[in-house]
């Protein structure tokens, strides 16, 4: 088997790469190269396999060149785990083109191109399993969050167009939606104090009262990307503590 993840230099992305890397073959793309350097250096020195790629997941030509030069060095790409992605707050008043268009660029953009390339060998292989992050705040409104959550809302629904779109060809496409978990996003752009009193007070409103850990969303990941989840297809996976229940 043979998983590219995006945004696997820390967080989230990190802990599913360390936990699949049991089972597969490892792609680690970031926008950080020496971050994405250090994960894949910890996966062979522990006995598994894998490369580094330092990318920009918004640039159509870096993001072609990753899937031709991974699938050129380890085999077909079987697995896919679009994870790249950035956190910026603020009131929607205070919001800034620039800012928005980053936001947007760099989850649905990204998402979307990643996507797209990784598709076209899942479509003549006739076989394929990808899974999107996209959040909690997908389907509930958060203030001082607009951009976040529309960026991740348009995740969750290309993921369902997706999911539909190529489930003749035997791929299935998730998405995961978690709820508060402590990876460095949720410090991003913070002051130590202001980190704290937002630790705190996630802690607070998560009924299993405290927040989640990478390497639990990482197991919901290994989960979707395996036969234990051969009929799941379609769905937003929410490893949140019980913060949203539909």
């Amino acid at each position: 088997m043979h998983t590219l993840i995006t945004g696997a230099a820390s967080g989230i992305g990190k802990a599913t790469a360390l936990r699949l890397a049991k089972r597969s073959s490892i792609t680690i793309a970031d926008k950080n190269g020496d971050g994405a350097k250090a994960v894949a250096h910890a996966i062979n020195a522990g006995g598994g396999k894998a490369q580094a790629f330092s990318v920009d997941v918004t640039d159509p030509a870096a993001v072609e060149a990753l899937v031709a030069d991974t699938e050129r060095d380890l085999g077909p790409l079987d697995a896919l785990f679009n994870n790249a992605g950035i956190n910026l707050r603020g009131p929607v008043l205070d919001i800034k083109e620039d800012e928005w268009d980053l936001m947007m660029n760099t989850h649905a953009r990204g998402m979307f191109l990643i996507a797209q390339n990784t598709l076209r060998g899942m479509v003549e292989r006739k076989t394929g399993m990808i899974v999107n992050t996209s959040s909690d705040f997908a389907v509930i409104g958060v203030p001082n969050l607009g951009s976040y959550c529309a960026a991740k809302t348009a995740i969750y629904a290309m993921t369902k167009a997706l999911a539909l779109e190529f489930a003749p060809h035997d791929i299935r496409v998730n998405a995961i939606g978690p709820g508060p978990i402590d990876t460095p996003i949720l410090r991003q752009n913070r002051k130590p104090e202001e980190i704290e009193a937002s630790l705190a007070a996630n802690a607070a409103r998560t009924p299993l009262g405290r927040l989640g850990k990478p390497e639990e969303v990482a197991a919901t990941v290994d989960f979707l990307l395996s036969d234990r989840a051969s009929y799941i297809n379609g769905q937003l996976i929410q490893p949140n503590g019980g913060c949203v229940i539909w």
